[in-house]
Order: C-alpha cells, then structure tokens, then sequence
C-alpha cells in the first residue's frame, strides 16, 4: 500500500492533475468568498440607507412637532406592520426615560455620530445583533434609529452551508476529474512508452497508434513517428551502406586472393609475380580510395565538419574549379564556360564545396557531347545557387530521386562506385542546402542551392 502510494505522489500525470484540481479548488473558494462579501454587503448598505432615510423622516418630525410630533411618528411607523418586528427604534427624553420605541434599553455603543454600528440589542423581550444610529437633539432627547440583523444573519448562513457545500462538492468532483485525467494522461503516456520499448527492442517499424484529437498529444505521436519513420530509414540506408561496401570490398579481395596465390604456383615466372603484384597493390589502392570516401560521407552526414564554416563567395571557388577542368575538356572537346550573375556569399566549407563543384563539373564532362556550361548566382534573395548543364543524353526524370544514392549508379558498366553524387548530396545538406535535377533540353541541369549568409541577405532586404 505505502509503494502504491509512493508510486502514485512519483507519476507526473497525478501531479498536474492535483495542481490543476487544486486551482479549481482555490478559484470556487474564492469565487463564493467574492460572491458572500458582495451579498452581505449589498444587505448592509441598504440596511444603511433605510437606518438613515428613518433618521432624517423622524429628525423631520421633530422639528415639527417637537417631541409629541417624534413620538407620534414613531408609534405611527411601530403600527403599520411593515418591517415593524425589524425596525428598531427608541426615543428617551433628557433624563434617559423611554418616551416611545420597540427597543428596551440603550445599548452602550458611542453616540453623538451619524454612524451606525452592530450591537446586541433586546427588542420585545427578546436578544438580538442590531445595527443601530443614535442621536442627540439639542433639548437632550436622545433618538435610536436601527434594524436587527436576523436577516443579515439569516442570509449568511444559508451562504456558509452552500459555500461549504459547494466546496465540499468541488473537492469531490476535482478528486474524481483528478483520477480521471490520470487515467487519461496514463492512457497517452502508455502508447507512446510502448512504442518506444518496442523501437528499443529493434522492431522499428512499430508506431504509436494516431489519435483523431487535435491537442498536443496528437502533435507529440506525429512528430515521434516521424523522428521514429526518419531512425528506420537511417538504419535501413545504413544496413544497405554495410551490406553494399561488404560487397564492393568482398568482390576485390577475392580477386586480389585469387590472383595472388595463382603468382604463388611454384612454376610461376617473376614477371608473373610481379604483374600479379601490381594488380593487388592496384585493387588495395581502389578498396583504401572506396573505405576513403565512406568515411568521409559519414563524417559530412553526421555534420562534424560544420563548426569550421566561414563566409564564402562563390564565384571563386566555382571559377578555381573550372580553370583545373579546363585542360581536361579541352582534351575531350569539350567547351567550358562559367557565367556570373550577383554575387553570391554563403557560409560554409571552402573546399568542401568545390569538391560539389568538381564532382558535377566531373560527371558533366563525362556525358556532354560539346559543351558544360556553369552559372553562379543568386536565387529569390536568399538562394545563393550553383548550377552545373551539359548536352549529353540526360537522365531520365523517373531516375531523379535516385541520383546521389549511395553507390547508386545509373550504368553498372561504368567505372567508379557510385558515391560521387553521394558525397554531393550530403554535403549540401549539411549546408542546410537543396539539390535539384532537371531536363536542359538535351542534356542535365542539376542546380546546388546554399542559404546565402545572413549579412547579404540583411543587404538585400
């Protein structure tokens, strides 16, 4: 029972509901304590204004009639059976005996003011809270002018027992709401705490089940299930990498085996040995180039390399990369040429963007028929761009999204790996960039778009 407790004063859902509940308690409390002042209040004025209102009518009087005039008006109000068992009222002449009046004795209670105040009164014989206004006339009558308070008393009462009540009501009913919304919280909680066991355990294609509300636990499953959709894609690409670069680093070392102990037959030739050599320091050379550029795409994928950023301007970076690939087009053809538009100022990796650069220049190269054009510029004042368009065959739309995949290549018998657009690719994402392929009629047009730097973008606007 104790560990049930403890369990229960440790759940974060039952601690918002009782802090909830509690200022629901708190605020009904204070709204009847509103609601009891103004009430008794409101009576008490217009007990105030009627103790006044008889004061002034008697004070009238007299003036008028003197003192048979005051008791006549006196016995006159005592006799019209309106209020009359409330109404209070006294008039004693200048040696303190009674001349008129419902009320037994004079209270001692401070007199001379225009005040009213509550005292105990006796009224017919019998004892009573009275609000009460006494005052003097200059001959030494003293005149008592009030009201009881058994109504006030009355009225205050009823408010105590139905503010109690009501408090009583409001803690039950916040007691059972407070478990109720436990009870919902808990139910919430435990879909996603299921999920994510699951996840834990390797099934990652478990998703915590979508609820038709709009409230922010419906915004916590979307976006769990999209952080849990993006961890199942990751380890499905990276499972796919591992399986892909056992596979490119199997297939070599085979043959590099396979060669080697064939040199290693004991007719075997020197120069046979030695062929046999250069071909498996060649195969070594390419695995070390491959296991190279994985690693660096996963260094580029996980962003460590974004703490160095600086600004840097395209235009040079695009025109260094295009004057080392000048010599090599004009060997093929081949036409180069670079077009500049604004300037463009981003900020990021220097060399790591002409190695996007060249890998484009690369590929264009190797499938334009006469010529490569590259255009650097600025795109909707926020886009510094890059794009890179040759006339060769092009690639077919359908083939876009598989660009940039790792070890994804269009051509199986073409040379290479399959991890230049790949590196491409994760570079400009880590520049919080976009990379887009498209039809140039005839050949590819792929564009490279990196946020310009916030200064230009402050300078433009």
């Amino acid at each position: 029972m104790k560990r049930s407790f403890k369990r229960l004063l440790g759940s974060v859902s039952f601690r918002v509901s009782i802090k909830f509940g509690g200022f629901i308690v708190l605020t009904t409390v204070l709204l009847l304590a509103f609601i009891y002042t103004q009430t008794i209040g409101a009576l008490r004025s217009e007990y105030t204004r009627q103790i006044t209102a008889s004061a002034q009518r008697l004070t009238i009087a007299f003036m008028e009639g003197q003192r048979e005039g005051l008791i006549n008006a006196i016995n006159l109000t005592l006799s019209d059976d309106i209020d009359s068992e409330r109404e209070v009222y006294l008039f004693l002449d200048e040696r303190g005996n009674k001349l008129a009046g419902n009320l037994d004795t004079l209270p001692e209670i401070r007199s001379g003011t225009l005040e009213s105040h509550d005292t105990e009164i006796r009224l017919d014989g019998h004892s009573r809270r009275g609000q009460l206004r006494v005052q003097h006339f200059p001959n030494g009558e003293t005149l008592v002018v009030g009201h009881d308070l058994e109504e006030i008393e009355a009225v205050s009462s009823r408010i105590k027992r139905a503010a109690f009540t009501a408090a009583i009501a409001a803690i039950v009913l916040v007691g059972l709401g407070t478990l109720r919304l436990r009870g919902e919280l808990e139910q919430q909680i435990s879909h996603i705490r299921r999920a994510t066991q699951q996840v834990g355990a390797g099934q990652l294609s478990e998703r915590i089940p979508p609820s038709l509300d709009d409230d922010q636990f419906t915004l916590l499953t979307h976006d769990i299930n999209a952080m849990l959709d993006r961890i199942e894609l990751l380890m499905k690409s990276a499972r796919h990498i591992s399986d892909t670069v056992a596979h490119n680093i199997r297939t070599p070392l085979t043959r590099i085996t396979g060669e080697l102990r064939a040199a290693h037959h004991p007719r075997a030739t020197r120069d046979e040995l030695m062929e046999a050599n250069l071909r498996a320091i060649d195969a070594i050379v390419s695995l070390s180039s491959l296991l190279g550029r994985v690693l660096r795409i996963a260094e580029i994928e996980a962003g460590v390399q974004r703490q160095a950023f600086t600004y840097c301007e395209l235009d040079p970076i695009v025109s260094d990369v295009v004057d080392m690939y000048g010599l090599i087009a004009d060997s093929k053809g081949t036409s180069l040429t670079q077009r500049n538009e604004e300037k463009a100022i981003v900020r990021g990796d220097r060399d790591m963007l002409a190695s996007v650069v060249s890998n484009l220049i690369d590929n264009a190269l190797k499938y334009a028929r006469t010529s490569v054009v590259v255009e650097v510029g600025i795109v909707n004042e926020q886009w510094g761009h890059i794009v890179v368009r040759d006339d060769g065959a092009g690639i077919p739309p359908e083939e876009y999204e598989n660009i940039g995949k790792h070890f994804y290549r269009l051509d199986a018998t073409t040379s290479g790996y399959g991890l230049g657009l790949a590196s491409v690719r994760g570079i400009v994402e880590l520049h919080n960039g976009q990379l887009k392929f498209s039809d140039a009629h005839p050949g590819l047009s792929v564009e490279v778009l990196i946020p310009l730097a916030m200064q230009q973008q402050k300078e433009q606007s």
